[in-house]
């Protein structure tokens, strides 16, 4: 059991039940529960020096590529007629599993479970809706005491629509939140269509996307927190899906922090025996941990959560010093800057706000202030601070992993100076 108990969210942040605040690092360990004990013991050794602080894992064992051998245990008992018994419960797969999130709770890793998903090759996601409730019955009563849980009722519940209608991710929805006595955190994960997280029962936002410039706006409409827990992961294998560069997985950590929300990671090297850490576990090979161990201890430092910081409509000329922003407005391009945004073609509309989109966020009161500039290579920025305080200000190589201030007890407009290069951050903290 954590030492602050359970993890509850908050407003459109997380925390424990004892108040101190929670900013889940998570990372993808799909079937982590379904491998040898061997294999399962190297993936805590790994965890027990990575910067993670949340695994998704799932109840039923997975079938897909890097991940096709078959569990030592089913969950399960069947019937005469071949189909699965969710009422005859196999103690030694649920054993395990219990047995295996009790670990996790012991290094203070919170395990975000998937209930349902759709890479299955024995039956498990195509059981009937009486028998998956049956299943989440005896699940929810059997690991619903432990503290480290959240329940996500699926990874991709939209792949499994035809099995299971939207009427039944309803009732699905509906069951778990009625049987969860103790306030376990409830999400549902999605391929392309997003849950929505206005919903009575959802806790949270889990969000498989790549594009996060539109998570800070689903933040501000929900007041609801929101994991990127997709987004993609660091490897070298050939789908899409699976080759981000360690710097590009290191930047959507940013990236989702800057806009208020957080990220779960993942990794996807092959590898000669088959161990894919997104997969199976074992050890980790990339880059980005490291750079992620230096972002939780910034988040972890800050005197509270951070939110998108949203300053004007159009966010660029509120950073212009004042010189340029006088010349720009009273202009022609600026007396016609709104109106020719306006008839912009749509798709011309999102390429501009994904990639004119400033990542900046700061605490409730403004004392902290974070902009991730990403692959912008500036020579300098032009900050605007709040001219009730006093600001030091850094800037902070986030590959590289250095950190150094550059200004002192400064406020409103200030020149930053920066080494052109890409993935820096500019990190303001009032005195």
């Amino acid at each position: 059991m954590s030492k602050h108990g359970m993890v509850k969210a908050v407003d459109s942040h997380f925390e424990y039940e004892d108040g101190t605040f929670f900013y889940p690092f998570g990372t993808t360990i799909y079937a982590l529960a379904h491998q040898t004990p061997e294999l399962m013991e190297q993936t805590f050794e790994t965890l027990k020096n990575a910067p993670f602080n949340k695994v998704r894992m799932c109840v039923f064992p997975k079938h897909y590529q890097y991940n096709n051998n078959e569990p030592r245990f089913y969950p399960f008992e069947k019937r005469e007629d071949g189909s699965w018994n969710p009422q005859k419960p196999v103690k030694e797969y649920w054993d395990n599993l219990e047995a295996v999130i009790k670990r996790l709770d012991e290094m203070e890793i919170q395990a975000d479970l998937v209930l349902f998903h759709s890479y299955d090759n024995w039956g498990f996601a195509t059981m009937p809706q009486e028998d998956n409730l049956k299943y989440l019955e005896y699940c929810l009563k059997r690991l619903g005491d432990l503290d480290n849980v959240w329940w996500s009722l699926a990874n991709e519940y939209d792949l499994l629509l035809s099995e299971i209608s939207m009427e039944e991710w309803y009732e699905i929805e509906e069951f778990v939140a009625s049987h969860n006595p103790k306030g376990h955190l409830i999400s549902n994960h999605n391929c392309f269509k997003t849950w929505d997280m206005g919903r009575k029962n959802i806790t949270h936002g889990s969000y498989q996307i790549k594009n996060l410039c539109y998570v800070a706006d689903r933040i501000e409409k929900y007041n609801k927190p929101i994991c990127v827990d997709e987004c993609c992961y660091e490897g070298n294998l050939p789908e899409a899906w699976g080759n981000l560069s360690g710097e590009e997985m290191t930047a959507r950590f940013w990236m989702a922090i800057a806009s208020g929300a957080y990220c779960t990671h993942g990794e996807t090297f092959l590898d000669d025996n088959d161990i894919v850490w997104w997969a199976k576990g074992g050890k980790l090979q990339g880059k980005s941990p490291e750079r992620i161990k230096l972002l939780r201890d910034i988040v972890e430092s800050l005197p509270s959560p951070l939110k998108a910081y949203k300053e004007a409509p159009f966010e660029f000329m509120d950073n212009l010093p004042d010189e340029v922003k006088e010349i720009f407005t009273s202009s022609p391009a600026g007396r016609s800057f709104q109106a020719a945004l306006a008839m912009a073609d749509p798709m011309e509309q999102v390429v501009l706000q994904t990639f004119e989109h400033e990542y900046k966020a700061c605490t409730e009161d403004k004392g902290v202030i974070l902009n991730y500039l990403y692959q912008r290579c500036q020579a300098f920025a032009n900050l605007k601070l709040p001219e009730d305080k006093k600001y030091d200000v850094e800037v902070i190589d986030t590959w590289n992993m250095t950190r150094n201030v550059v200004l002192e007890n400064v406020t409103g407009s200030v020149k930053v100076d920066l080494p052109g290069k890409p993935y820096m951050a500019i990190l303001a903290t009032a005195k």
